[in-house]
C-alpha cells in the first residue's frame, strides 16, 4: 500500500484526530506533574500562538478578511482544516457581525471518544478563537455565548467589530 492509496479525506481525519489527541494528552500529562495554574498558563500561551498562525494560512490560501463575513469564512475554513469538520449554521451575517451556531465539534468529540475530562477546553477554545479572529483582522473579535463543552446543546459565537 502507498500513501496515495489512502483517500485524502481519511488521511485528513486521522491527522486532525491525532493532533487533537496529542494536545489533550499533553494537557493531561502536564497536570500529573505541574500545578493546575501553571498548566493553564502554558495551554493558554500555546493555543493563543496557534490562533496567530491562522493569518499565515489565510494569506497562503489567499482568503479575504476585510469584513466580518470574510473573517468568519476564513476562520471556519482554516479551523476545519486544522481541527476537523464541524457542523454549523449561520444565524446572522452582515459585514460588521456574524453569529454562528456549531452543533458538532471535533475537539469535543475527541474528548468524548477518549473519555478525557473537559478541563480547560472552554477557556482555551476562547483564547484560540479570539487570537485567530483578531490576527485575521484586528478590527474584529469573537466571543462565545453558548458552549457544548459546558453542557449547552450547541456552541454559539458572535464575531463582530470591536467596540
Amino acid at each position: 500500500m502507498e500513501l496515495e492509496d489512502i483517500p485524502a479525506e481519511v488521511r485528513w481525519e486521522i491527522a486532525t484526530k491525532t493532533a487533537l489527541s496529542l494536545s489533550i494528552g499533553y494537557g493531561m500529562t502536564f497536570r500529573q506533574i505541574l500545578d493546575e495554574e501553571v498548566v493553564s498558563q502554558v495551554e493558554e500561551a500555546i493555543w493563543a500562538e496557534g490562533g496567530k498562525q491562522i493569518k499565515e494560512i489565510a494569506d497562503t490560501l489567499v482568503l479575504p478578511t476585510e469584513n466580518a463575513i470574510e473573517v468568519n469564512d476564513a476562520y471556519g475554513i482554516i479551523g476545519m482544516i486544522l481541527l476537523g469538520k464541524m457542523e454549523y449554521e449561520t444565524l446572522e451575517a452582515t459585514n460588521d457581525r456574524v453569529v454562528e451556531r456549531i452543533t458538532d465539534c471535533p475537539n469535543l468529540n475527541v474528548h468524548k471518544e477518549t473519555g478525557t475530562p473537559i478541563i480547560t477546553m472552554p477557556h482555551i477554545c476562547q483564547v484560540y478563537s479570539t487570537s485567530a479572529v483578531e490576527e485575521l483582522n484586528p478590527k474584529y473579535t469573537q466571543s462565545f455565548s453558548k458552549r457544548m463543552c459546558e453542557g449547552d446543546e450547541y456552541c454559539e459565537y458572535t464575531l463582530e467589530l470591536k467596540k
